[in-house]
């Protein structure tokens, strides 16, 4: 087989190797025009078969945009709360009660407080950006049974500042933040100002 140099590098090729070399050099830098690999052709041919596609489904033949797929998640997302809320609509006294008698109910209760009550009612409930959760004022409730407490963590104040948690926390957690608060009640612990009127 005859090889023969290349015109700027000395390299020696054979006949083959010439009848792919680019007539042509950038800087002394010659390239030989070898075919793109078949798996890499033919995946370029199917991503424009598939923008094709695409295309056309998404602006001619129907298919739902994105604000129609946004409004169907949200559906769907309400759907869900609806069922939640069903669970977690209505206080059960007699259910509260067997729940409180249940193991580890203490230890729920400071752990629900904690992660979703602590960033705004402090530690043991003293008082931050919410009210004090142990003195025997309050601004938000007319009197601190159980069902009254549950009915406004549930549901939440916006204007003061308190959120609804219907959407975020189960029946049992909601039980346990009611918990919390009915242990700390009456512990007057030193934290935030007396707000709203004092309760019997």
């Amino acid at each position: 087989m005859n090889r023969k140099e290349t015109k700027a590098n000395n390299i020696l090729i054979n006949e083959e190797e010439e009848k792919l070399l680019l007539d042509h050099n950038y800087d002394g830098i010659e390239e030989f025009d070898y075919p793109l690999p078949a798996w890499w052709v033919w995946t370029f041919i199917g991503g424009i078969v598939f923008a094709a596609g695409y295309i056309y489904f998404y602006n001619y033949a129907g298919a739902p945009s994105l604000k129609d797929e946004f409004k169907q998640e949200m559906a769907a997302i309400e759907k869900v709360r609806e069922e939640q809320r069903k669970l977690t609509g209505n206080f059960d006294e007699a259910d509260f009660k067997t729940w409180q008698q249940g193991e580890n109910v203490d230890q729920l209760a400071a752990s629900v407080y904690e992660e979703n009550c602590l960033s705004c009612h402090e530690e043991k409930g003293k008082g931050d950006i919410g009210p004090n959760l142990t003195d025997a004022y309050w601004i938000n409730v007319q009197d601190t049974n159980p069902g009254t407490l549950y009915g406004f963590i549930l549901r939440g104040n916006e204007d003061n500042g308190m959120p609804a948690w219907e959407d975020m926390l189960s029946k049992e957690e909601l039980y346990a933040a009611v918990h919390f608060v009915l242990s700390v009640k009456g512990t007057n612990i030193p934290g935030k100002e007396p707000q709203g009127e004092k309760l019997p």
